[in-house]
């Protein structure tokens, strides 16, 4: 199985941790309906899509660690 990637097509890079906070807050938000695993597949990334839709964000599948410090914030 490949790994997620991100929008220039590089391996997502995160950490377990970190994608657990971005499928617990997308979760929170109702864009999320998966299990709280760490691992960023298909439904993440697209509830991370929708995340950055909502908010005004470039679209993309990047977990930035700008994005992850958003999340921390918010």
């Amino acid at each position: 199985m490949q790994p997620p990637i991100n929008d220039k097509g590089s391996p997502i890079s995160a950490s377990t941790s970190d994608i657990m906070l971005v499928q617990e807050t997308m979760l929170s938000h109702g864009l999320y309906n998966g299990e709280i695993d760490g691992i960023a597949g298909k439904q993440t990334l697209q509830a991370v899509r929708s995340y950055k839709r909502r908010y005004k964000m470039p679209q993309n599948n990047a977990l930035s660690e700008d994005f992850i410090a958003h999340l921390r914030d918010a």
